[in-house]
């Protein structure tokens, strides 16, 4: 069955428009929250976020706008070779390879954050700006030449680059190091600064040692504890010596002597509800974002790669898989996000 082009035309046309303002609004908020909150220059965490937002702008406000104007206008002679490139690498592969990166600086900002010394106020802002740039600086270090370098501009625009190559590097591999190491970083629990104070204290019982009170001749003592003074019924011949009806004397606390040693064990369980740590949360959030980064980039990836080699139905399948499977790329951009707003207070 042959696709209406009409109606596809039309619905490329509105999610487009859709998603550029969405990826706008979405992000625009997520960098607006960021830029508010105090010295966020100096936050490793906080200036990642900034960059991978203003990543996803630059998506809506270049691609996708050269992609409407391809779809709405009928002179399509605007579309240069060049400009396709610039276009196709940086929505297939460079902003894939930033995210990925990103999310990797996120995750070791996590396990840092809490388990080495502070850094001086002095590199601070240093550290957190180079830390936002490494990612887009091996980008365009690594990406560009790799996608672009190996383009025919003369000749129908072809690249000979090898699709697995381009998208193994710019995709994959991104992907798979922010999974794995979100991974390890929720089921390997290294203790933080403050942490391992806390279990060396922990382990360190209380001791309480044994007092004794000698009692020395010509030295006048006092009745025997709960005997209460000014009882002369008091006999020590008696086998009971302590009247029927005496009244207890309650004695100060100060005054007690304490005949026995007891050992205090800081580790008993008690039954209070224990909060997960912040840096827990934060893994467990990051684990979600690179989950779901993963799910819905690579789908293009392996379609683009294998679409020579599958063999479809007809032409209205094929239509509607590869245009599925591009626009859930394009909706990372909002979705991911949308989490990060979450994350970013962690």
């Amino acid at each position: 069955m042959e696709p209406d082009k009409v109606q596809l035309l039309i619905a490329d046309q509105a999610l487009n428009v859709i998603f550029i303002l969405l990826i706008c609004l979405i992000n625009r908020a997520l960098l607006i929250i960021q830029v508010k909150k105090p010295k966020f220059y100096q936050s490793v965490k906080l200036m990642m976020i900034i960059s991978l937002a203003i990543g996803d702008i630059i998506l809506a406000l270049f691609p996708l706008v050269v992609l409407a104007k391809f779809l709405f206008e009928d002179d399509k002679t605007f579309m240069t070779c060049r400009l396709f490139t610039y276009a196709i690498t940086y929505t297939l592969y460079l902003i894939h390879f930033v995210y990925g990166l990103g999310l990797v600086v996120l995750a070791a900002e996590v396990f840092l954050r809490n388990r080495i010394r502070s850094i001086h106020n002095n590199y601070k802002t240093i550290s957190a700006v180079g830390a936002s740039s490494v990612p887009w600086i091996l980008g365009l270090i690594i990406i560009l030449p790799l996608c672009m370098s190996k383009v025919n501009y003369e000749s129908h625009c072809t690249n000979s680059q090898s699709l697995e190559f381009m998208f193994g590097v710019s995709v994959f591999l991104p992907v798979l190091l922010s999974i794995v190491i979100s991974i390890v970083l929720n089921c390997v629990h290294v203790p933080t600064l403050q942490q391992g104070q806390i279990i060396s204290t922990e382990q360190q019982p209380l001791i309480v040692s044994q007092q004794t009170v000698n009692q020395q001749e010509n030295i006048i003592q006092y009745p025997p504890q709960g005997y209460a003074p000014g009882n002369t019924h008091y006999n020590s011949l008696n086998s009971n010596p302590y009247p029927q009806n005496a009244v207890p004397y309650p004695y100060p606390a100060n005054q007690q002597v304490m005949n026995q040693s007891s050992t205090v064990n800081l580790n008993q369980e008690d039954n209070t509800i224990r909060e997960t740590p912040m840096h827990q949360r934060a893994e467990g959030k990051l684990l979600i974002i690179s989950i779901i980064f993963g799910f819905m980039v690579v789908p293009i990836a392996l379609i683009t790669i294998r679409a020579a080699h599958i063999d479809w139905d007809d032409s209205m399948k094929k239509t509607v898989v590869t245009q599925f499977v591009f626009w859930l790329m394009v909706a990372r951009s909002c979705i991911t996000p949308l989490i990060m707003i979450s994350f970013s207070n962690l």
